[in-house]
């Protein structure tokens, strides 16, 4: 099987780390805990538009900075604390360990995204990774999809043996729905409101990738008959 797995908030946790960037930012302007939330919530979940949040930071906080250099910080400041979960890679691991190609398939700048790989040490774990912003295409766009296909040699592949998951149901299941492929949607406790559900939804990405990996076993032993060898 293929898997093409989202990065924020799917294989590490950026949420986390931009709250726990908030967190001393609010501390050494001498804040308190509204102002955390309130800048949290205005980054809804990294999907605002980032002078939007710097914007909040700055009301906030009474810095002086322009917006793009707000953005700049807390950009950094992500870097610095973002971790993969805990787990995660390893998984990755058996996964290829099985025969199975993993890529990665993140929205976001090229400077931001490959630091993040970079920090969590995410490339050895993974066959390829596929950058929005080096490919000047964005999921919920499919073709960001096929561009990952394309680049380990699989773009002829069933698009029944292809997994695309992912904790963003506009972004993640939306484009896994456009290019044809099985979606998996991590749901970190969240109940989904995206319409048509996708094929698999579990809490935390290792539970979504073994609910995930189970699913497409059952299907190929419905398929071909017990004791088949599944395709990869």
């Amino acid at each position: 099987m293929i898997w093409l797995l989202d990065l924020d908030n799917t294989l590490v946790g950026r949420d986390l780390a931009f709250a726990a960037w908030a967190r001393g930012a609010v501390a050494d302007a001498g804040g308190d805990e509204s102002d955390v939330v309130a800048i949290v919530a205005a980054d809804r979940g990294g999907h605002a538009p980032k002078t939007d949040v710097a914007r909040v930071i700055v009301d906030r906080l009474g810095w002086t900075d322009e917006l793009p250099a707000v953005v700049e910080r807390f950009r950094r400041g992500i870097l610095d604390h973002v971790e993969a979960y805990p787990g995660v890679l390893a998984a990755l691991d058996a996964l290829r360990a099985d025969g199975h190609r993993v890529v990665v398939v993140t929205n976001g700048t090229s400077a931001q995204q490959r630091g993040k790989i970079a920090r969590c040490a995410v490339a050895p774990h993974v066959d390829a990774v596929v950058v929005s912003d080096e490919e000047q295409v964005a999921k919920p766009d499919p073709r960001l999809l096929e561009i990952a296909l394309e680049r380990i040699g699989a773009e002829a592949v069933d698009r029944r043996e292809v997994w695309m998951v992912g904790d963003a149901p506009h972004l993640d299941v939306a484009a896994g729905r456009a290019a044809g492929v099985r979606t998996a949607w991590v749901s970190h406790g969240h109940a989904w409101a995206g319409g048509a559900e996708p094929d698999v939804v579990g809490t935390t990405t290792i539970e979504t990738l073994a609910l995930a990996a189970a699913t497409q076993e059952a299907a190929q032993v419905a398929a071909t008959g017990p004791g088949a060898p599944a395709p990869l």
